[in-house]
C-alpha cells in the first residue's frame, strides 16, 4: 500500500518559467517560485519565491514571500518577507519579520504591526471559504 506524503507549505512544487507570462488571479496550495512574469493577485498559505529572472506586479498576500527578482504591488505576509541581494521591491510591505539582504533595493514602506497581520491571515481564510484556495497547510 502507498501513502502520498503531504506536502509542507514551504515546499516549492509549482514553477513559473521564464519567459511565461500569467495576468489575473491565481492561489495555491503548496509553494510556487516565479522565473516568469506575473501581474495580478496572488493568495496562498504557502510560500512565494520570486526567482532572479521574476517579474510580478501584484497584491500579494502569503505566508512567505522570498524575493530574488523584481516586484512591484503590496506585500501581505503572515510569516515572513525575505529580500536577497539582487532583489527589487517597489512597494508597501506587511509582516511581522523582514530581511533585508545587503545590496537589496527596497522602495516603499513596511508596516509590522500585528493587526496588519491579522487581517492579511483573515484575507487568506476568506479566499479558502469562497474557493479561490482549496486549504491552509499548517
Amino acid at each position: 500500500m502507498h501513502f502520498k506524503k503531504r506536502r509542507s507549505s514551504n515546499e516549492i512544487v509549482s514553477y513559473l518559467g521564464e519567459g511565461a507570462e500569467l495576468n489575473g488571479d491565481i492561489s495555491f496550495t503548496n509553494g510556487i517560485r516565479v522565473n516568469g512574469s506575473i501581474k495580478g493577485k496572488i493568495f496562498s498559505g504557502a510560500i512565494l519565491e520570486i526567482g532572479p529572472s521574476g517579474n510580478v506586479e501584484a497584491e500579494v498576500t502569503v505566508k512567505r514571500i522570498l524575493i530574488k527578482g523584481e516586484f512591484h504591488g503590496i506585500i501581505h505576509a503572515s510569516d515572513r518577507v525575505e529580500i536577497f541581494k539582487d532583489g527589487k521591491v517597489f512597494g508597501d510591505i506587511f509582516t511581522p519579520c523582514l530581511l533585508i539582504e545587503s545590496g537589496a533595493l527596497f522602495d516603499g514602506r513596511c508596516n509590522m504591526s500585528k493587526a496588519n497581520v491579522d487581517q492579511s491571515l483573515k484575507q487568506i481564510v476568506s479566499n479558502c471559504d469562497s474557493g479561490k484556495i482549496s486549504h491552509i497547510p499548517v
